[in-house]
């Protein structure tokens, strides 16, 4: 036998003997961990049999297995359905990751099988999607043209979530703030600087000097109250002692920003590099310009972000490291 086919036999058993395998062993099979993954996402046996399509009777059998597997009580029922114990969230948890290992290598083998090619869905944060996940998609599509790529631009709670339903492969932002962070793993990769963007020809654009106090007594559009940014730019007016704007329109469209600053006197503050790329071009037809005040303002450093442990598909590993490498450009 070669000697590098004896290194993989090896290294394969002393895999095989790390792995206890004590649940499988009692009997656990696939099915139970899908009704585990449908209860917590239902909270009712009925909806875990709907959502499976399978039959109530069906479900709760598979239920009082787990239950005899695992040596614990899984759940509660309530008036309204069921809840999940301490331990059946712990189960859920893990069987949610073991359910979506097994459709990335479901997916990881048909990438292998038809080349480098494949679907990766990507979220990010406005001022990062222009900056780094575009210029990364050109580069794709000159060099990969077989990988289709999704994108998905919001605020980093909402690319959180659609991360952890898996409707995501990873995304460029940061951690939601309702999030536990030892749940995913963040690669640091860029700042992102802030400015106030008004319409072209607003009264504050001819004002010199310019201050702060005199921007706040004007209408602003920011996102909805919790957001990073709204955050930031609150407690950057706060340390200044600045009073904040008593008439804020929240959003966390860029679009709908976009449209109000240019057809009304309101303020927004969003990522320097969208409002240099408005201020430039115009795209779209909303030309804005950047008020000579707060320049020193960023939002939170952001990073790209996957689930802790997840192996990302080869089509998607392309992406990331594209994006990554993009970021050392754009710091440059």
């Amino acid at each position: 036998m070669p000697t590098h086919d004896r290194q993989a036999e090896s290294r394969a058993a002393e895999r095989g003997a790390q792995i206890a395998d004590r649940l499988v062993r009692r009997g656990l099979r696939l099915p139970h961990l899908r009704i585990i993954v449908a209860l917590e996402a239902t909270g009712q046996i009925s909806g875990a049999a709907d959502l499976l399509a399978m039959s109530q009777p069906a479900v709760s059998r598979l239920c009082a297995e787990l239950e005899r597997i695992a040596g614990v009580k899984l759940y509660r029922r309530h008036a309204r359905g069921v809840v999940l114990t301490p331990y059946g969230e712990r189960l859920a948890r893990r069987a949610w990751t073991i359910l979506r290992a097994l459709d990335e290598a479901d997916r990881e083998i048909a990438e292998l099988k038809s080349g480098v090619r494949g679907k990766v869905w990507i979220g990010a944060v406005t001022g990062a999607a222009i900056e780094l996940v575009l210029p990364a998609i050109k580069h794709a599509r000159i060099n990969f043209p077989h990988i289709d790529v999704s994108v998905d631009v919001a605020t980093s709670d909402d690319l959180t979530a659609a991360l952890d339903a898996g409707r995501l492969d990873f995304f460029v932002g940061r951690v939601g703030t309702a999030s536990d962070p030892r749940l995913y793993d963040a690669r640091l990769i860029g700042n992102e600087p802030l400015a106030l963007i008004v319409r072209p020809g607003h009264p504050l654009t001819r004002q010199d000097p310019l201050r702060l106090d005199d921007c706040v007594h004007y209408d602003w559009v920011m996102q909805p109250e919790g957001a990073l940014l709204r955050r930031t730019v609150e407690g950057y007016l706060r340390e200044r002692r600045v009073a904040l704007p008593t008439k804020v329109l929240s959003t966390s469209s860029i679009l709908l920003t976009l449209i109000t600053v240019t057809q009304t006197n309101a303020i927004a503050p969003i990522a320097r590099v969208v409002a240099d790329f408005f201020a430039a071009s115009g795209g779209g037809g909303h030309r804005v310009e950047t008020l000579d005040v707060a320049r020193d303002i960023a939002i939170a450093p952001y990073s790209l972000i996957t689930l802790a442990g997840q192996e990302l598909s080869p089509a998607s590993r392309i992406l990331y490291d594209l994006i990554g490498r993009q970021s050392h450009g754009a710091e440059s």
